[in-house]
């Protein structure tokens, strides 16, 4: 099988703000990825922070959660019967913070009634790499904590947990001149992060040759 690996690490600055976004990809040929980590089955939770507030809008945060949920029981990675809706533990952790202090992951768990939790952490949410190219990307850093172990769980050697990226092929400049088309683009790119978060937990195939370089 004839394997290409191109890795390219660049910075993308954040539209309205200072945030670099660090990029990198690998490209394959076919074939499929194995799950990088098999979750316990056991109640469980997604959690979607944003803390630096680099998401655009509020609602993102919603839909990377329900993307990765989807994809889950979708695989069948967990049992639907034992995931509680991301867009309710978002509204019990607003719920639970104050303007001083934010909450645990380990208490919003426990308050949602949950033993597993899969923590998403925002780093970066551009349209454009380097100011100029509109290639929208996203960069998290995921990590399963099991409450029950009290312990994080995946992954085993980064306490801040594993980065993820999530890009689009390049859009369209015009997309983002119109604020309907911009949202479109922010959702599609919203979604590509959860779905490339939540591919972690189950064997899925490898991305086509092509698609990360915008061939067509």
């Amino acid at each position: 099988m004839l394997s290409l690996l191109v890795a390219t690490v660049t910075t993308g600055l954040l539209v309205g703000c200072n945030i670099v976004v660090p990029v990198a990809y690998v490209l394959e040929g076919p074939g499929t990825i194995p799950a990088a980590y098999e979750l316990r089955e056991t109640t469980t939770a997604v959690f979607v922070d944003d803390p630096t507030n680099a998401f655009p809008r509020t609602a993102l945060r919603s839909m990377v959660g329900v993307q990765i949920t989807e994809g889950l029981i979708a695989n069948e990675a967990i049992s639907s019967n034992l995931m509680v809706d991301s867009r309710d533990v978002l509204a019990l952790s607003r719920a639970l913070e104050t303007s001083n202090d934010r909450v645990s992951i380990e208490r919003i768990g426990r308050e949602a009634g949950v033993e597993q939790v899969l923590y998403v952490s925002l780093d970066g949410f551009a349209l454009t790499l380097d100011g100029f190219t509109p290639r929208p990307t996203a960069v998290c850093r995921i990590k399963v904590l099991d409450l029950a172990m009290g312990s994080r769980v995946f992954p085993a050697d980064d306490p801040n947990g594993l980065e993820v990226v999530g890009q689009l092929r390049e859009v369209d400049p015009a997309n983002f001149q119109s604020f309907a088309k911009r949202r479109r683009v922010e959702d599609d790119l919203a979604m590509r992060l959860g779905r490339n978060v939540g591919e972690l937990f189950y064997e899925h195939e490898r991305v086509d040759l092509g698609e990360n370089l915008g061939i067509r």
